[in-house]
């Protein structure tokens, strides 16, 4: 039996369901909308590499996702730790699990749970979460940059 083509977009909306609940007080920007981020000074973008799929038996797969996440921040010369406090709210939204739901609007997408995806652990077995700074990037603009990226699993049967 071949994947369910439902599985991606699933994935993709609990994702954003997930974060969305989690950005505190950052605007949430999710790749492929209409950008309108002008005059937002602190923007969680929100992005989404696979489904990843392996079928490792008959009719079950191991789905992998990549979630990342690019943290703007305008310097505004009000909060030396506006920043950091805006990385920390989106290290915080990477949590060791997503729920995932049957969502995206299109008639079977009832909203049922469908199971859980965990967040990979590193060598070490613990959660691993990263986090890249990259401060100020272009010196004429105002704004710094950072990215958060995890990566979850979930074993699917059809």
């Amino acid at each position: 039996m071949p994947i369910n083509a439902n599985w991606s977009r699933w994935i993709f909306a609990s994702v954003i369901q997930h974060f969305d609940a989690r950005k505190a007080d950052l605007f949430l920007y999710v790749e492929g909308e209409h950008r309108e981020t002008e005059g937002k000074p602190n923007v969680m973008e929100l992005r989404m590499d696979g489904p990843y799929t392996t079928e490792v038996s008959k009719n079950y797969f191991r789905v992998f996702i990549e979630v990342n996440v690019l943290i703007q921040t305008a310097v505004l010369n009000v909060d030396l730790y506006q920043h950091r406090t805006n990385i920390g709210a989106a290290e915080a939204a990477f949590t060791n699990s997503i729920l995932l739901y049957k969502l995206g609007g299109l008639a079977g997408d009832t909203g049922d749970l469908v199971g859980c995806l965990r967040l990979e652990s590193d060598w070490r077995g613990r959660e691993r979460v990263q986090t890249s700074d990259f401060g100020l990037v272009r010196p004429n603009t105002p704004v710094l940059q950072a990215t958060i990226e995890g990566h979850y699993e979930i074993f699917l049967e059809v």
